[in-house]
């Protein structure tokens, strides 16, 4: 049984008027000196196969968890269908996650196919100098939304504070969001090293001790350091859809995608601006100059913000998934061998 879900709006997160925002994210009263600047955009139609194979015999079960997702800086969703039934549930951090029953019995035909399509406009985004055009307002995150500490990014711990101190990173008076995160950006661009896996654990604190680390260690650390100074900001996890850049300076889709976590923080006067390090240590095609501030790698597709995920599964209770890239399934223990048949495929149409 399909499920269908349009419009979004009223799963996207509640916002608030700059007008109505605390001093720390009140926008300053001299004209914003940079701003972003749309160099793509796209309405694209994604379709996401998944496909198991249950073992022989029956009476095998699964849970399976989907984040549903959110509206962007630059992603819009406008539809999202799921070709099986479950029920729509938001977890304590505020993820709406879809979550579906299955189970298989004897008879029954072992191929499951799952299938999601989800439509929208997606963007791509390049900080520039000078006063933005007239536009829409900018509208600001809701109190605190995006400047909690976390399991993952525990921001307010010692080790990651005594790293702030060491590192001279903290926020100078009067310094706006965009040059303390083009700083941040800077060190972490100077002393990191790409690792994957990465040599700590995925959560801030571990992480910012050597900075040998992946895309998601980067993000973690990037927005953990933000949040410490009161800038809010938060981890993108999803896919990114490859572009490069034409001679006219818009930004075009090209064949491939690949599995990655960016993240952006909030200036007021000129949004959600983006941030990528780890694409510079990767090399990553698009722009000549490798410079991933305030632009972003290719097309991304977000499934969640942030991370920390606990589920109730058939084989544990309070299991703890940190991340969604694909669907977390979880079987009943006598079918753990189910794994190995897990295939999943995208396929991106433009629609425009």
């Amino acid at each position: 049984m399909a499920m269908t879900f349009s419009p979004f709006s009223h799963l996207g997160l509640s916002l608030i008027l700059a007008a109505t925002a605390p001093n720390d994210l009140a926008a300053q009263e001299a004209p914003p000196q940079q701003h972003l600047e749309i160099t793509g955009s796209h309405e694209l139609r994604l379709t996401y196969d998944f496909n198991i194979v249950w073992p022989r015999g029956g009476g095998y079960s699964a849970k399976l968890y989907l984040p549903i997702p959110p509206d962007t800086g630059t992603q819009h969703i406008e539809h999202f269908t799921s070709s099986l039934k479950g029920e729509i549930e938001i977890d304590p951090n505020g993820h709406h996650l879809l979550i579906a029953n299955l189970h298989h019995d004897r008879g029954d035909e072992r191929h499951l196919h799952w299938t999601v399509q989800i439509t929208g406009l997606f963007q791509t985004r390049q900080l520039v100098n000078g006063a933005p055009p007239p536009s829409d307002p900018i509208f600001l995150p809701t109190l605190d939304e995006f400047l909690v500490s976390t399991e993952s990014i525990n921001w307010d711990t010692d080790a990651f504070r005594t790293w702030l101190d060491s590192s001279g990173l903290r926020r100078a008076a009067n310094e706006s969001p965009v040059h303390y995160g083009a700083r941040v950006f800077a060190y972490l661009k100077a002393n990191g090293r790409y690792s994957y896996p990465p040599a700590t654990p995925w959560n801030a604190a571990a992480t910012c001790r050597n900075l040998k680390t992946d895309c998601g260690g980067f993000s973690l650390v990037f927005t953990a350091a933000c949040r410490a100074n009161k800038i809010p900001a938060r981890l993108l996890v999803g896919q990114w859809f490859k572009a490069r850049k034409l001679p006219t300076g818009s930004v075009e889709l090209t064949d491939g995608r690949q599995s990655h976590v960016i993240a952006e923080f909030f200036d007021p006067q000129i949004g959600w601006i983006p941030e990528d390090v780890s694409s510079i240590f990767l090399k990553t095609p698009g722009y000549p100059d490798l410079n991933f501030f305030g632009r972003d790698p290719g097309y991304f597709f977000t499934w969640h913000f942030d991370t920390d995920f606990h589920f109730d599964t058939p084989q544990k209770p309070d299991a703890y998934v940190q991340w969604i890239q694909n669907p977390s399934l979880w079987f009943s223990a006598n079918a753990s061998d189910v794994y190995d048949s897990i295939s999943n495929h995208w396929t991106i149409e433009k629609l425009n």
